[in-house]
């Protein structure tokens, strides 16, 4: 966004300094938040840097993984372990507003870099801990990446049961636990920075990973605690002549569209889907009848049919077909950051604020590239 003099409008973090020492996803994907809304982010890397920095895919040697989740930061290369470096972080506490970090319960603490002695140099501070199990507790100490969290919350195991085949539970590479406690983790910081702004008031903030998985199970976390719970509506593909379509008919006008798109209106009347609760009890019967249409539609006409209809309906994607997507380009949902080279592409943030700088800002940051300023800034020598 600009505003009226051309220029680029101020983001609604700008001015607010944050200080993060977390590495890998939950920590870093939150403060990559904060940068696309114009916060100041140092990131304070350990000597050879988060080790983010080696994880593929590479671009000219770099990680672009990385890029795409510290782009907008600023690098400052640190020895925590040794005095020069807590220095540091203690001459420029005075100027900052939040710290982030997403070590084991008790590191930061054995660093002396712990709330209560930082939040004693900078009154007001908002000071987040991400972990796998929280703070406090008997597991707290348990070392946690995002599989862990999703088999120790349930997660696996239902994913294995919605799919109805295989005898253990998935393979995957999915980072839920750590995007969804890096959200958590943005949410509470803002509403921390409110409080401040109402009370002068600092914050202790703790976000559990295993907490935001069991957020995000609503129905399942119910549904443990009831005996014979009913079934749950377990969203399945629809084969067609050459592919698959996803149909979501949730509500009665979606299930009466995607019948009456099929050339299946009786099935709107029919005794086994009319009415919500018999609908869901045999969900796989209605797919099954879709499906002795949509075989004879090629995927494209199978969309399109449905969609027309007014029945929630895609074709399955590809990332590199669904990033080139029209919708994806006009709204700047991908948005080119500066590479090594050459540039590349980010998913920007999701979120567009009206007449306000929001979104990826395009650069990376290389290892210690900020260290200069951060120490001049400290009054010590880079020596």
């Amino acid at each position: 966004m600009h505003d009226q003099a051309g220029g680029l409008a101020p983001g609604p973090l700008d001015g607010i300094r944050v200080l993060d020492f977390s590495m890998f996803l939950a920590g870093p994907y939150c403060t990559r938040l904060m940068a696309d809304m114009g916060a100041e982010i140092i990131k304070v890397e350990p000597p050879g840097g988060d080790f983010l920095r080696q994880s593929p895919p590479f671009r000219d040697g770099k990680s672009a993984y990385f890029g795409q989740i510290n782009c907008g930061k600023k690098s400052l290369e640190l020895d925590m372990k040794d005095d020069l470096g807590r220095e540091l972080v203690r001459r420029l506490m005075p100027t900052v507003d939040v710290v982030l970090e997403n070590f084991r319960p008790g590191v930061m603490a054995r660093l002396g870099l712990d709330y209560d002695t930082l939040s004693a140099l900078r009154p007001g501070l908002v000071y987040c801990s991400i972990s796998g199990y929280g703070q406090t507790g008997p597991g707290a100490l348990l070392p946690a990446f995002a599989p862990i969290i999703h088999a120790a919350s349930g997660y696996d195991l239902i994913m294995m049961d919605y799919q109805k085949i295989g005898d253990k539970p998935p393979s995957v590479r999915s980072t839920v636990a750590d995007i969804l406690g890096a959200t958590h983790a943005f949410g509470a910081i803002n509403a921390a920075l409110v409080q401040r702004l109402r009370t002068g008031r600092g914050q202790y903030i703790d976000v559990a990973m295993m907490d935001a998985m069991h957020n995000l199970l609503g129905f399942e976390y119910q549904a443990a605690q009831i005996e014979n719970p009913d079934r749950p509506i377990v969203f399945s593909p629809i084969r067609t002549a050459d592919g698959f379509v996803m149909v979501a008919p949730v509500s009665p006008a979606n299930f009466a569209a995607l019948a009456n798109a099929a050339g299946r209106p009786e099935l709107i009347d029919d005794p086994r889907f009319d009415g919500v609760t018999v609908r869901v009890r045999n969900w796989d019967l209605l797919l099954a009848e879709i499906e002795q249409w949509s075989l004879t539609q090629t995927t494209d006409a199978c969309e399109g049919t449905i969609q027309a209809a007014g029945c929630p309906c895609t074709r399955y994607l590809r990332i590199g077909q669904a990033m080139v997507e029209p919708q994806i380009i006009a709204r700047g949902a991908a948005v080119e950051i500066a590479g090594v080279n050459d540039s590349y592409k980010v998913a920007n943030c999701p979120s567009h604020f009206a007449g306000t700088n929001v979104g990826a800002r395009p650069w990376v940051p290389a290892l210690g590239q900020h260290n200069e300023e951060f120490f001049a800034e400290a009054g010590l020598s880079t020596d």
